[in-house]
């Protein structure tokens, strides 16, 4: 079975504006409409190959709106999560089933299984295709249904196990056609017109066929967020009728079930406090009956009822997990223990054989299982890597302690390891919402932004000062409405009260783009920049080198321009840096400048149709830009761009549709850098750190988690003998916790002076070497707390490179 939902339409308490990657609708408290999976675009099997091999790393998670058990082996279970999962072992462990992958035109998120055996698998994006294994999941079969529409549900007749009937989005004709048959388990397929029941441009978003009379079938059609209706056909699906009297109107309706001649239907979402319940009906539709009345929450998402007991009855909630009944709803459980207990539960399904055995798709948690009834609950997650993860970074004064945000629909949190990445724990002391950026502050404080919604928890920065165990909310803005929208963090690597957010103003706070700029962390704000409506903030960065003065900005605009400020007085006042960037350009990404050269900036644009994804490079500090050579698609966005500490000419950045790119040549040449990566859409990079003296760094994604990665060193030749010598030194971590490597990228008989000074200009270390001892490619220093300078002299020419540590 399957959960998935549909959204459009409109109503009063929508306010619609661009998000960092699409145009989205909020109520006054923050919360979306209900939505379909996102459409899955996997760079797997593609030969992009360049930089090294990334490893996925977890945290697992993600959304999944389909389960289901195969009856002849009830240890193998599959998940939709848009990639297809298999687990072979119960659910203690899954792994993405590649061939189905490779198949699918998009996203799998439903599977149903007949009781010999055999799986049906979908989604809402595959348009006109299923898939069909008779093998237990080993091989795929790819099946046409004719109609180009994406597959909301699947359902096997009890009784006649080559009966399937799947659920698709609307007709874009005046028909109805969105229930569509096959008799022969899918070789052949018929589409049935609902057009008596549900008007032109409804989808069917579920099914349900009665087990003790097959010939009677009911749907659950939706035209948009609040108009929805329930069709009953009583012939097996050739005539529908409207079966929706009673039912409460301008709510969507998310799943219906039949059990024990008695008909029940849920619905409702968060979104505008469109709430609704559980309802019921033992007239097979002509009347309904209200039972959710005493419910904490009113929003249901899927129903499982017992086959041998139709009193027994399951829940799946959108914030508050599972409740079950086991008198037919007279009473309600809605306190089960364990994992998933406050989660989105989205579908739910039993092990064919025993009813103690339940399994749960969540959004961001991706499964749960019960082996006791519905009492308690357990994590079954792991290898589902799916999370919509916004954010990743490290804490420079311990590259173990890993902080990630991730969001789901009007959900979200953050995951945090102590053992660089190996290990996660969802942090239980933050709400759970949309974290859309997370740091650490140089003195190891964790900092995490939420984006509400505000119907769950206030938005706002959330700090931590005992390594993630209590989190305060920051503000700067708290109210029971949603005021802040953040997209864009920056802390000081040097002050560890010296925050820098922006985004923008949303609904009774304005729509005002913003900068706000916190000194004593976080304890008081002020709004340091205040721009147009309707546009907003990116991206901040502050310049390592410059003593906390020189902060950047990238805005995006909807009406005008998008561009860069630059702060030289440290965030007081701001200037427009946009000279040879396209006046087109309304979408500018990241932007950070050269460790070794703070003159040398690289800058993302593009986005929208009018100007194409690409990076523009300053080498005078922002007051000319020329573009690098890569060209991406015209929707491409640049999230994030990292330099190699190793060599100032590796850079690496982060787009919304292509994956990774990587320039060996500091932008003249650039590459595909996806080798292992299946995500296309990488949000942000962490900074680097070094694990057994190789330098790594993590990236974050929108559809698999998070990856990590070996920093690509291109190696030195005779060639890079001619470059200056400030290219062929390099100096990570920097800042650093105390201990720095100083690479020596110098490739011929050279003699070599090292000095290390203190800011008042004592020396601390000194050494002298000939270049050709292999030993001395590398140094290790290991240095106090304070500011320090690494001048390196070779054959005449000198460099010096500032290094900071900070314990």
């Amino acid at each position: 079975m399957k959960k998935t939902f549909i959204t459009s339409g409109l109503m009063l308490l929508i306010i619609c504006l661009y998000s960092q990657n699409n145009l989205i609708s909020k109520d006054v408290f923050g919360n979306t409409t209900r939505s379909y999976p996102a459409k899955l675009n996997s760079l797997l099997g593609e030969n992009l190959k360049a930089g090294n091999e990334w490893t996925s790393v977890g945290p697992y998670g993600g959304d999944v709106y389909g389960i289901a058990v195969n009856p002849q082996n009830t240890d193998v279970v599959f998940a939709g999560a848009g990639f297809p999962y298999i687990s072979f072992n119960g659910g203690n462990s899954w792994e993405i089933i590649d061939e189905l992958l490779n198949l699918a035109s998009g996203g799998i998120d439903v599977f149903e299984t007949t009781a010999d055996g055999v799986i049906y698998a979908g989604g809402y994006t595959t348009y006109g295709k299923i898939f069909r294994s008779s093998d237990g999941g080993n091989t795929w079969q790819q099946l046409n249904f004719s109609l180009n529409r994406g597959v909301n549900d699947i359902v096997v007749d009890p009784n006649d196990q080559n009966t399937i009937y799947l659920g698709v989005s609307a007709d874009p004709g005046p028909s109805s056609n969105v229930v569509v048959v096959s008799y022969d388990g899918g070789d052949s397929w018929t589409p049935l017109n609902l057009i008596n029941a549900l008007p032109a441009g409804f989808s069917v978003i579920d099914l349900a066929i009665d087990p003790d009379n097959s010939q009677t079938i009911f749907a659950v059609g939706n035209e948009s967020f609040s108009n929805a209706l329930i069709a009953a056909s009583f012939d097996g699906g050739q005539t529908w009728e409207n079966r929706s009297s009673n039912l409460p109107t301008g709510k969507p309706y998310n799943a219906v079930t039949v059990a024990g001649q008695t008909v029940y239907v849920g619905g409702g979402q968060l979104f505008g406090g469109n709430i609704m319940g559980l309802y019921k009906s033992t007239d097979y539709g002509l009347s309904w009956q209200n039972i959710s009345a005493s419910f904490p929450n009113k929003v249901i998402s899927d129903i499982l009822i017992d086959p041998d007991n139709s009193d027994k009855m399951y829940l799946a909630t959108e914030g508050d997990g599972i409740y079950y009944t086991l008198d037919g709803g007279t009473s309600w459980n809605y306190n089960t223990t364990g994992a998933g207990d406050e989660g989105s539960a989205r579908c739910l399904a039993f092990e064919p054989g025993n009813t103690d055995v339940i399994y749960s798709g969540f959004l961001s948690l991706a499964s749960c299982k019960s082996t006791d009834a519905g009492q308690s609950w357990s994590y079954a997650n792991t290898g589902i890597a799916t999370l919509l993860l916004n954010d990743i970074e490290v804490d420079i004064n311990n590259s173990d302690i890993v902080l990630t945000g991730f969001e789901a629909e009007n959900s979200g949190g953050c995951y945090l390891s102590n053992d660089g990445g190996s290990t996660w724990e969802l942090v239980a002391g933050l709400p759970g919402t949309r974290f859309s950026k997370v740091t650490f502050g140089s003195d190891g404080t964790l900092y995490a932004w939420s984006n509400g919604p505000s119907s769950v928890a206030q938005e706002g920065l959330y700090k931590s000062t005992d390594g993630g165990i209590t989190w305060e909310n920051m503000g700067p803005n708290i109210g029971s409405l949603f005021e802040t929208e953040i997209f864009a963090i920056a802390a000081s690597r040097t002050n560890p009260d010296l925050i820098f957010i922006g985004g923008n103003n949303f609904g009774v706070n304005g729509f005002e783009s913003i900068i706000y700029r916190t000194t004593d962390g976080g304890e008081n704000w002020e709004e340091v920049f205040t721009g147009p409506e309707w546009d907003s903030f990116n991206y901040l960065f502050i310049d390592p080198n410059s003593n906390d003065q020189i902060i950047y900005a990238a805005y995006m605009s909807n009406n005008a321009q998008g561009g860069f400020l630059k702060s030289i007085d440290g965030g007081t006042g701001w200037l427009p840096i946009n000279s040879g960037i396209p006046a087109s350009t309304r979408w500018m990404g990241a932007i950070v400048c050269d460790p070794a050269n703070s003159d040398i900036l690289y800058g993302g644009i593009g986005g929208y149709s009018e100007t194409g994804g690409s990076i523009y490079k300053s080498e005078n500090g922002g007051m000319l830009w020329t573009p690098t050579n890569i060209s991406l698609g015209v929707w491409c966005k640049i999230n994030d761009i990292f330099i190699s500490p190793l060599n100032e000419d590796v850079i690496y950045t982060a787009t919304t549709q292509n994956g990774v790119y990587i320039t060996t040549d500091a932008g003249d040449t650039w590459e595909a850098a996806n080798d292992g990566l299946p995500a296309n859409n990488i949000t942000s990079f962490s900074e680097s750190f070094s694990i057994n003296d190789t330098l790594k760094f993590f990236a974050s994604s929108f559809t698999n988690s998070a990856f990590i990665t070996d920093v690509y060193d291109p190696g030195t030749s005779a060639t890079e003998n001619t470059k200056p010598l400030s290219e062929l030194i390099s100096i990570y971590p920097n800042p650093s916790s105390g201990k720095v490597y100083i690479n020596l990228g110098i490739n011929k008989d050279e003699d070599i002076r090292i000095t290390i000074t203190n800011i008042a200009g004592q020396i601390i270390e000194s050494f002298e070497y000939f270049s050709k001892n292999k030993d001395i490619n590398k140094l290790e220093l290991e240095l106090n707390t304070g500011v320090y300078f690494c001048n390196i002299i070779a054959n005449g020419n000198v460099v010096t490179k500032k290094i900071i540590i900070l314990k």
